[in-house]
């Protein structure tokens, strides 16, 4: 591939990072394995947040020890039992009340939370210049945490905590600026 056909593909929107003459050799291979890897990253993430939780509650009414009444399935009459609409309630509580929680439970809750969406704002700049703004990310990790949290709350699975869309919207945000810490270290 020559030069004026990598610069085509990419669109003009070269990093600028070290040992170019590589990537741009095997710019296209690059890509696709970094996309790939984007996929098993939201597959894995998604997995995680919601389809483990809904498949658990189908394998118990598949089985048949429970039913949809049984589970609190849709139903909304507890929904302050399992949702925080209250901005950083559970934080402030984690942080107050650390005595009473274990510290795994902290780590796995506040980390976690910013942690799950950080590769999603460092890896998306990287793999297409329309990813590279930072009020894209900040927008594509809050409608990503919104959409899991919703149907945390519609299928009562987990709990639809406010803090939770505030915490993965921070860490994409945090993935971004590792992105744009790298390129920064680069043009050094």
């Amino acid at each position: 591939m020559s030069k004026n056909n990598i610069s085509d593909v990419q669109g003009n929107a070269k990093l600028p990072l070290p040992y170019r003459d590589v990537i741009d050799t095997y710019y296209l291979p690059i890509k696709i394995v970094g996309w790939m890897l984007f996929s098993i990253y939201s597959c894995l993430a998604f997995y995680k947040l919601v389809i483990d939780r809904l498949v658990n509650v189908v394998v118990m009414l598949w089985k048949g020890d429970y039913s949809v009444g049984d589970l609190g399935l849709f139903d909304y009459s507890s929904w302050r039992l399992t949702t925080n609409f209250i901005p950083f309630e559970t934080i402030f509580r984690y942080i107050n009340y650390s005595q009473y929680f274990n510290w795994d439970t902290i780590i796995i809750n506040l980390l976690g939370n910013l942690l799950i969406f950080t590769p999603m704002g460092f890896l998306l700049p990287l793999l297409s210049k329309k990813f590279r703004k930072a009020r894209v990310i900040l927008c594509l990790g809050f409608f990503a945490s919104l959409s899991v949290e919703t149907i945390q709350f519609i299928f009562t699975v987990g709990s639809a905590d406010i803090d939770d869309l505030i915490l993965n919207t921070i860490g994409a945000w945090l993935g971004y600026l590792a992105y744009k810490g790298l390129l920064m270290t680069t043009k050094k």
